[in-house]
């Protein structure tokens, strides 16, 4: 592989787009993922498929193993970004596609440091690839688990790269999420005579008052500040539910009105203290409502690691900024098993799903630069 600058910059365009071209909305990921089994089982690599994920390459006893990690899934596209492509910008070029920022960029540099016959032979690392799916939906449709199952030796691994968008700069760990659905109890009544029933819907207004008062709490960990926050994402009545009928009567006093909520917290507990604490907190903001509480999916949060000895030798080759990630990434599978992982990659969360979706040039390359000094430095 050539080191010329123009040459890698030009080679991760076209990856990047080559990886957008493929649709793999979470749950189709079956026709990339066989296309990447069939160029790596050509390149005469060792490749392990589980489900739509490969694990390419293989443990290496004489040097730290480092794993570049990315989920190959992308959520619908719109037709802004439905055909990828190149745009010529006023601040630079930039890959306009869906999944181009979450996260093929960062798959793209991970496949073109991993397929550099130069830098894994020079490199004080030994060097595999995951590619999985299902992470762009329900924790229970993730196949990283089922990888790092089938594949054991990875979890010996010195570090795990995520290479989920983070603006170039180094994120570590990750909070936790519940998801829970908070349903107040009501009796249906026509809406003529009120006085029959119960308003479900109106019951909910004092406690999305209060939900709405609460502020984010602030964890330091590792000098690294992770928030706390409950934030009401969706709200229905019967007939309009996610997957029911797309209307309902609007002549009806609702039985039941449903908040959906989204719980990130810091990597100070685990899922069944934090848990906990949310049941506790929700119950302060329900008071006397009559209200059924139900969490719905749970994802663990990850400590930064910043101690562990690849990840400070990272931070030190790669520079930039150092921050804690306030969303949630797969570095908290990894955290759960005892592998140190971080995240950094070239496209940014402000551009992730969003509408026209795209990432600059010059940020592909740049990771790229910063994560191929990394691999190339001795071993501290």
């Amino acid at each position: 592989m050539t080191s010329d600058a123009g040459a890698v910059r030009e080679e991760l365009v076209a990856r990047l787009i080559d990886l957008c071209e493929e649709p793999a909305v979470t749950g189709s990921e079956r026709p990339l993922c066989d296309r990447l089994e069939a160029r790596y089982r050509a390149a005469g690599e060792q490749v392990l498929r589980v489900g739509d994920s490969l694990v390419v390459g293989a443990a290496d006893d004489a040097r730290p193993l480092v794993l570049l990690v990315g989920h190959l899934d992308v959520v619908p596209p719109t037709e802004d970004d439905r055909h990828p492509r190149v745009e010529s910008r006023p601040d630079g070029d930039v890959v306009v596609a869906r999944g181009a920022s979450d996260m093929h960029s960062g798959n793209a540099v991970g496949m073109h440091l991993f397929e550099d016959p130069a830098l894994r032979a020079a490199s004080p690392y030994a060097l595999a690839l995951v590619l999985y799916a299902g992470e762009e939906g329900p924790a229970a449709g993730n196949q990283l688990e089922a990888a790092l199952d089938a594949a054991p030796w990875l979890l010996d691994a010195d570090l795990a790269v995520v290479l989920e968008p983070t603006g170039g700069a180094v994120e570590l760990g990750c909070n936790g999420v519940l998801h829970a659905l908070v349903t107040f109890r009501g009796v249906a009544a026509h809406s003529a005579r009120p006085w029959l029933g119960r308003n479900a819907l109106t019951a909910g207004g004092a406690f999305l008052t209060a939900l709405e008062g609460l502020a984010p709490v602030e964890h330091v960990v590792d000098g690294l500040a992770f928030r706390d926050v409950v934030v009401a994402t969706r709200a229905w009545t019967p007939g309009l539910e996610p997957g029911g009928p797309a209307d309902g009567p609007g002549n009806v006093v609702p039985e039941r009105f449903t908040v959906d909520l989204n719980h990130r917290f810091a990597p100070t507990r685990d899922l069944a203290t934090a848990e906990t604490q949310l049941r506790g907190t929700l119950a302060d903001l329900l008071g006397d409502a009559e209200a059924d509480v139900e969490i719905v999916d749970r994802s663990p949060a990850a400590a930064p690691h910043r101690d562990a000895p690849a990840v400070a030798a990272l931070i030190a080759a790669v520079g930039g900024e150092i921050g804690a990630k306030q969303g949630w990434t797969d570095v908290a599978r990894f955290s759960e098993r005892g592998v140190p992982a971080l995240n950094l990659g070239p496209g940014t969360t402000e551009q992730a799903h969003r509408r026209g979706e795209h990432v600059a040039v010059d940020a592909i390359v740049d990771v790229a630069s910063r994560l191929r000094a990394f691999l190339s430095a001795p071993v501290v």
